[in-house]
């Protein structure tokens, strides 16, 4: 084994059935910032050299503390271990903690004396009192661990937050401390070790823990007082995060919204705080009310939010600067959403109208749609009149209804009819029409095949359209050679109201483009725009007739908003190993500034590997791009195994930090991960996306096989025979597709993949919708060679890496039967093949604790086929004998 070197807070501790703890303790003493190697032979135990303390602080009984509780207890002196206790998080030399009455001390750097004894001194006039000491463990691999404490006093382990050993009566003097032992099995990482003791003058002991860790053969662990860390389980799953953010109208207020998910369990809380968008005081949070569908009323200091009362929805609005309340629709059961008009006089609302429920047991399908469970629901439009609390009812009919924007003058309101239409693709049809709110008749602006979403130009004579490329015929598209271009790559268009007339402001602007709006301040369009793997802010210039990066920040813009009477705008989003943040910014000026980072702090000890660009070209000479996580200690002297994580369909992977597949979390782990972008995915122009449309992976496998082959090639840090797959959804047919055609990965991962085109094409919510697109007027009776020849189900045979299948039993859009199919065909066949099924769970897997095991699994089967390590596989799924 490699000698590891040590810092000066830092100690190796390594696996040896040979080695001689009293030698190993002196060398390590007194060598510490040598290097330290150790065969992997056999267990060892090691103590700790050295802790960070804080304390002692003294402790005293409660008043009556003689005296029987209802349950017939008395409170005895060990109960001050349970009922004194503090949460201690991320402790580091000299950092201050607090303890009862706002005393305050250090954490200080304390030393064990011979045999790992850390000697606590003892209070002098005090009874009791009170001792915490910590140490941070860090285990590269699965481990299991046998803590081992010995004390004359009462004490607490630790682990993680977790109370993992305890000691709960005081040694006799003058006889033998028994020693205290817990062997546990922990995950890679970094784990927090705090120990609390409790002294007792009375017992006439002295005040002292001493501290063994034992590790498994061929495990390593290190110590050290140092809180930093790489990305963990923890970091992905818990705490608190920046949803999104909204400006008052005159920009003086922006409302953060935010959430929190709590361990053990997964429970959150959704909340928002209105602050000053200057100074950043906190004027209102509605932590520990309900308040929901929160929007800025236009005029003044206002919000309008939904509220449950009784079951039902009542609408209420908030005056900001006298705190006072006013109801504006009550009791409402169906609420659904509403909009303000622009001077505030009215606001639509919609009501989601619910029909009988179909006759249980035997019922007609009355389309493909109408397997969906909320098919048959249909939302339809009020209007509020705010001066007099008056309603009205603006829409009706066997159609829903939806609200696209409401004219600036408020006259009219921009509405549509969506519904499915088989006869040609895409399968559906959209009728939009303008509302006239003054005798409520109905002009039809278009009725298309392709539906868009459209909102109101500032003088109300144009409307923002974003649609399909060939929404208007080919006004949007740029695909030549009798292709058929991507409807996935929205485009932009402006269409005038008057005669009907349609300009393609994004024709050749590469970017999807995403959310929009039209400023009536100074007159120009701004979008979120998909910028190959960066999600930009856009402003376009209506008399130029250009596009122009507003250069945000951050990698990923999530959402945008704008002041209505001043030229500002807030937008959060996150980057590639940084999470979610706000700004607001100077539309005039440029200048743009931090308004919120909640989550500095929990990051703040967290240390993230170095991403960087990788490009390669495909074999028509294009260049595909890449980019690289690197572990957080990356050391290009050492051999690493690689994880490759594509998704292959018709988005690419954006630069976002944390999702499903946390790329920084992989590289934590040990693994450098490559993560192409190949052929087919938008924001790459509409020649690059339209090579998705019926192409079904056979261009992305060949791209994944030869990028990984060439990036292998051009680094010679990596192992070329400890090389993972993983993909989810079009991504986990890639991961079966891949494995049919190469043998160059160790492993692979499919989460909800597609083994079967025709199977998902009729079987999947929306198969048949998503292959209007992917595989555009192709069909299982026209084209059988595109159904079953790329169908990985079909060259089961030709698989010979161990495939891991994940799938929730619940999932609607790509079947579970998908993964079922193709584990049959692969254990029929003799292949290396697991199914791991998720229950009750979707296409995606939200459940907290489910989750977490999820992600648990994808780690430990990369672990057990890239790092010869099936520790941590076996401990998740212990082989059984059926």
């Amino acid at each position: 084994m490699k000698a590891i070197p040590l810092s000066s807070n830092l100690l190796h501790l390594f696996a040896n059935k040979n080695s001689r703890p009293v030698f190993l303790i002196l060398l390590l003493m007194s060598f510490i910032r040598a290097n330290a190697a150790i065969p992997d032979t056999a267990n060892t135990e090691v103590p700790v050299v050295q802790w960070l303390t804080a304390g002692p602080f003294e402790a005293a009984l409660p008043a009556f503390h003689q005296e029987k509780n209802l349950e017939g207890e008395v409170y005895e002196d060990v109960d001050l271990l349970s009922s004194e206790l503090k949460t201690v998080e991320q402790p580091f030399e000299d950092e201050v903690f607090l303890w009862q009455q706002n005393k305050a001390v250090s954490w200080k750097k304390e030393k064990t004396g011979k045999k790992g004894v850390l000697k606590i001194p003892e209070p002098k006039k005090a009874d009791f009192a009170l001792n915490w000491q910590a140490v941070y463990l860090q285990n590269e691999s699965y481990s299991t661990l046998t803590f081992e404490i010995e004390s004359p006093q009462c004490f607490l382990l630790f682990v993680d937050g977790e109370k993992e050993l305890s000691k709960l009566r005081f040694s006799e003097k003058g006889k033998d401390v028994a020693k205290k032992k817990k062997e546990l099995e922990l995950e890679p990482g970094k784990h927090l070790i705090v120990i609390v003791s409790l002294f007792s003058k009375g017992e006439e002991t002295e005040w002292k823990v001493q501290t063994k860790f034992r590790a498994g053969a061929g495990e390593s662990i290190s110590l050290s007082l140092n809180p930093k860390h790489f990305m963990d389980m923890k970091l992905l799953l818990d705490g608190l995060r920046l949803k999104d953010a909204s400006l008052s109208p005159d920009a003086k207020y922006v409302m953060l919204r935010y959430s929190e998910t709590f361990p053990p369990k997964g429970k959150s809380e959704n909340w928002f705080e209105i602050q000053h968008r200057q100074n950043g005081q906190i004027i209102f949070s509605s932590r520990g009310r309900k308040m929901h569908q929160v929007k800025w009323v236009p005029v003044g200091h206002q919000i309008s939010y939904a509220t449950e009362v009784a079951g039902k929805n009542t609408l209420e609005i908030l005056d900001l600067d006298r705190l006072s309340s006013k109801v504006l629709l009550q009791s409402k059961k169906n609420f659904n959403d509403h909009r303000w008009a622009k001077d505030a006089s009215f606001l639509i609302y919609s009501m989601t109208e619910k029909p009988k429920e179909k006759q249980q047991g035997v019922y007609k399908v009355e389309g493909m749609p109408d397997r969906w469970p909320w098919w048959r629901m249909r939302t339809q439009l009020y209007q509020l009149t705010i001066e007099d609390l008056t309603t009205r009812r603006l829409t009706f009919g066997y159609l829903g209804n939806n609200l696209h924007d409401i004219s600036p003058d408020g006259k009219s309101i921009l509405i549509s009819h969506d519904f499915p239409d088989f006869s040609e693709r895409p399968y559906s049809k959209q009728i939009l029409m303008e509302l006239h709110l003054s005798d409520l008749s109905v002009d039809t602006i278009w009725e298309k095949n392709y539906g868009g979403s459209a909102i109101y130009s500032p003088n109300g004579k144009k409307l923002l359209v974003t649609g399909s490329p060939v929404l208007f015929g080919d006004a949007g598209n740029v695909v030549g050679n009798g292709k058929t271009p991507n409807d996935y790559d929205n485009q932009a268009y402006i269409y005038d109201l008057n005669p009907g007339s349609v300009e393609a402001i994004s024709r050749n602007f590469n970017p999807s483009i995403g959310q929009v709006w039209w400023n009536s301040g100074n007159g120009l369009i701004y979008c979120i725009g998909q910028d190959r793997t960066y999600k930009k802010a856009y402003v376009f210039n209506p008399e130029t007739r250009t596009f122009s990066d507003l250069n945000a920040k951050v990698d990923v813009v999530k959402n945008m908003s704008f002041s209505s009477t001043r030229q500002m705008m807030v937008y959060t989003g996150n980057s590639i190993s940084s999470p979610a943040v706000c700004y607001d910014y100077n539309l005039q000026s440029k200048l743009q500034n931090e308004l919120a980072n909640p989550e500095g702090d929990a990051l703040k000890y967290v240390q993230f590997g170095l991403t960087e660009d990788w490009d390669f070209e495909n074999e028509n000479g294009e260049t595909i791009e890449g980019r690289v996580y690197y572990p957080p200690d990356f050391d290009p002297e050492k051999k690493y195994p690689l994880i490759v994580y594509y998704y292959g369909g018709t988005s690419p992977t954006d630069r976002s930090f944390r999702g499903r597949y946390p790329k920084n979390l992989f590289a934590a782990m040990g693994f450098v991960v490559f993560v192409p972008q190949p052929s087919g995915a938008t924001g790459y122009g509409q020649e690059f996306s339209a090579l998705h449309v019926n192409n079904w992976g056979i261009t992305v496998a060949d791209e994944i096989i030869s990028g990984t082959q060439l990036f292998l090639k051009a680094h010679d840090f990596v192992d070329p025979e400890k090389v993972g797959c993983i993909g989810a959804s079009y991504g986990g047919f890639m991961t079966m597709l891949l494995t049919t055609r190469t043998n160059i990965f160790a492993a692979a991962i499919s989460h909800a993949g597609i083994s079967s085109i025709s199977s998902y094409w009729g079987e999947g919510y929306w198969g048949y919708l998503y292959s209007s697109v992917a595989s555009a007027n192709s069909f299982p009776w026209n084209n059988p060679e595109l159904y079953t020849g790329q169908s990985p189900l079909f060259h089961a045979d030709k698989v010979t890496t161990p495939l891991l299948l994940l799938h929730g039993d619940a999932d609607t859009n790509v079947p579970p039967g998908e993964s079922i199919q193709m584990y049959t065909a692969l254990k029929l066949l003799g292949k290396t093949v697991e199914l791991v099924e998720v229950q009750k769970q979707n296409h995606h897997i939200t459940d907290y604790n489910k989750r977490l095991k999820w992600q648990k699994t994808i780690l430990a089967w990369f672990d057990k086929w890239l790092k010869n390590d099936s520790s941590w596989w076996d401990a998740l799924y212990p082989e059984k004998n059926l």
